[in-house]
């Protein structure tokens, strides 16, 4: 998703676009095919604007998660990683888990999630799936 969308989603929401949001919004879109950590995207904010504090950038980073414009994914039990999303609709991720390389991944059988949890005595609600592996550049990175 763009910047400009993204910014298009929080006017019509009724919040308003500060510039300390714009940043944080343009340094994520920078890195849309990597995760961040709180750390990294503060580093990014602090080079670009002194006039930021961290803890602007946490409010910044939760409300976004609220209205559903981040992915957000747990590295460990202190840390975790953040993306703009890519689209509003329903894909997956494959993630290297070297260097945080994201690809989209638009295949899913639903049919099949549906089926297994109706097997169990499951109503499903939704899903999320995560496809972990070496990317190519980190692969040559090893050898």
């Amino acid at each position: 998703m763009t910047p400009e969308a993204i910014l298009t989603i929080l006017k019509s929401k009724g919040f308003k676009i500060t510039p300390n949001r714009r940043l944080i919004i343009q340094i994520l879109s920078n890195h849309i095919h990597h995760m961040l950590t709180i750390d990294e995207i503060y580093e990014e904010v602090k080079s670009q604007s002194q006039k930021i504090n961290k803890s602007t950038l946490y409010r910044n980073i939760e409300l976004f998660q609220e209205l559903d414009l981040l992915h957000k994914k747990i590295i460990d039990k202190a840390t975790a990683s953040y993306k703009l999303i890519c689209s509003q609709e329903h894909h997956h991720h494959m993630i290297c888990d070297m260097c945080g390389k994201i690809v989209v991944y638009h295949a899913c059988d639903n049919e099949a999630y549906q089926a297994f949890a109706k097997s169990h005595d499951f109503i499903l609600t939704g899903h999320t799936l995560e496809l972990h592996g070496i990317c190519n550049v980190c692969q040559k990175k090893t050898s």
